[in-house]
């Protein structure tokens, strides 16, 4: 057998083969890298661009909002209003992608209220920051409790196991679920002003004590987040099982922490409270409220005619000022709910000298009921009684007339008070005027749909024979039929696709042109809430066309 013996020239010729095949293979693999980087990078950039046009969608939503929210209130009623209206909030549409096939949506999502007034389900529209509880109002609460004891313990002689609270502030705090008092007493002593530590409270002589120290703000707080660092505020007491923080508790919300939507806090404290509520001294219509304080008394009779309609209403308030007294005022002094008197005619007007300005100031609104007005002539004195009388059947008719025309200050601006009309239960329980009963009562009635102005105001139980008018004077400092600063929650999402974008948006409408006070992005929580949920507009549409 012989063998054949390779030269070296062909071995040479076989390595060079064998290199180019190596050549061949990296640049293969090289293009092939490439080719996947180039792909990754063009997707990371539609997605990029994707993401754009989602979170460019929650600011789209957030203008329309701001426009809508320009208009005065009885404009935004005929719109549909702001609470629930899917028209306006849900699957709005804002762009139709490049290639037409692709819809990009907002939606604005609310939690609701249940029959019982506790946090339940979901709605298409904004939130009224005075449905929750202003934190830094409760410092000025508590200040003010001594005015609001008197009411409570007369309302606690009727029942022997009344717990009369002497702190409203502290009342309000307790009805929040697992609030404690301990807990209830350190939010108070990190809003008010002073150093000297309540009796289960917490001043900086504890804070500067922790392993990382600092001082407690004694003062109002820039978000409710500023709870957590409040001795005893935990995430979980803050935040409940609400993870990503959309409202509601989702089905591994409910698993992982074992709770549903009747837990007592499940959704923590955050949805009871806030730090932007505020409300506009203006009318339905967007006008200014008449200050009936004003000192230029023939002004003031002008500016109440015009805004009254009526003579007699306009002349009696110009009187009280000059020699009126208050029913609430004649019953301190032991002299009844209502003096009486002759009644009230426009003719006596003529018989007071408007130029020399008004002895009397009103206190609130409801001042004039049941009020009376002394005038002296010839030397007798003729006591007249108010046209605002206070049975139900008169309240009814003038009522919704001067809540939404008159006011006792000269300010752009009031502070947040609750909304009786949106807010949870626990916030009309935590009110100590009212008893168990009487919040029942109504809890029930504001299910019923009612198209009555006085459903506007805050005395719309007085109207309904719920509470009296000694009751509704001590309540109207704490609770309010409207209120001007609102929050979403909007979803900016692609129907085909799964980017989105998620921000919560607090806006400011007690000025004409709406303002935006907060922004939080919560994209990183997720999009919140399923399609079906926020919708589709292709089967929104088809919907309407059926």
């Amino acid at each position: 057998m012989s063998m054949t013996r390779l030269t070296s020239s062909q071995r040479r010729r076989g390595f060079f083969l064998v290199l180019v095949l190596i050549v061949i293979v990296v640049a293969t693999m090289a293009a092939y890298s490439f080719t996947g980087l180039m792909l990754a990078y063009d997707e990371s950039a539609y997605l990029a661009g994707d993401l754009v046009q989602a979170r460019v969608a929650v600011e789209s939503g957030a203008e329309a909002i701001r426009l809508l929210l320009a208009q005065p209130p009885d404009m935004r009623y005929d719109y549909g209003g702001v609470i629930n209206n899917p028209t306006m909030f849900q699957a709005v549409n804002v762009s139709q992608g490049i290639d037409g096939l692709t819809p990009c949506n907002f939606t604005v999502v609310a939690p609701d209220l249940n029959e019982v007034g506790q946090l339940s389900g979901l709605r298409f529209g904004l939130q009224n920051e005075s449905a929750r509880l202003n934190i830094n109002t409760l410092a000025i609460l508590s200040e003010n409790s001594e005015t609001l004891l008197a009411a409570q313990v007369l309302a606690s002689q009727d029942d022997p196991d009344a717990v009369v609270a002497d702190d409203i502030a502290i009342s309000l705090l307790m009805a929040l679920p697992g609030m404690t008092e301990d807990v209830a007493d350190a939010i108070l002593d990190w809003l008010d002003e002073d150093e000297e530590a309540r009796e289960l409270g917490a001043e900086a002589e504890y804070y500067n004590t922790l392993e990382t120290p600092y001082s407690p703000a004694n003062g109002p707080m820039r978000s409710v987040e500023e709870l957590l660092l409040v001795r005893g505020v935990t995430p979980t007491l803050l935040f409940g099982a609400d993870i990503n923080r959309n409202g509601m508790l989702d089905p591994d919300e409910q698993t992982r922490f074992n709770a549903s939507v009747d837990t007592p806090g499940a959704l923590g404290w955050a949805a009871y409270l806030t730090v932007h509520g505020a409300e506009a001294n203006k009318r339905s219509d967007g006008s200014l409220r008449v200050n009936v304080n004003k000192s230029d008394l023939e002004v003031l009779y002008e500016d109440l005619l015009a805004a009254l309609g009526d003579e007699t209403y306009a002349s009696f308030i110009v009187a009280y000022r000059i020699a009126g007294q208050s029913s609430a005022v004649a019953a301190a002094s032991g002299g009844g709910n209502r003096a009486g008197g002759e009644p009230w005619s426009v003719d006596l007007l003529d018989q007071l000298d408007l130029s020399g300005g008004g002895g009397t100031e009103f206190t609130q609104i409801l001042d004039v009921i049941d009020a009376t007005v002394s005038i002296e002539a010839r030397g007798n004195t003729t006591t007249y009684s108010s046209p605002f009388a206070s049975d139900i059947v008169s309240m009814a008719l003038y009522l919704p007339l001067l809540m939404d025309a008159l006011s006792t200050q000269d300010v752009d601006l009031m502070p947040g008070r609750i909304n009786l009309n949106r807010c949870p239960a626990e916030l009309l329980y935590g009110i100590p005027i009212l008893d168990e009963e009487t919040v029942d009562l109504i809890l029930e009635a504001r299910q019923q749909e009612s198209d009555d102005p006085n459903r506007q105001y805050e005395t719309w139980p007085m109207v309904e024979g719920i509470v009296t008018l000694d009751q509704m004077r001590q309540l109207l400092p704490l609770w309010t039929g409207g209120g001007d600063v609102y929050r979403a929650q909007i979803v900016g999402y692609f129907e085909t696709i799964g980017a989105s974008h998620r921000s919560e948006v607090i806006f400011d409408a007690t000025t004409v042109n709406p303002k935006i006070i907060g922004w939080r992005d919560l994209s990183h929580l997720g999009r919140g809430f399923d399609l079906s949920v926020l919708g589709m507009r292709s089967n929104l549409e088809m919907t309407l066309t059926q």
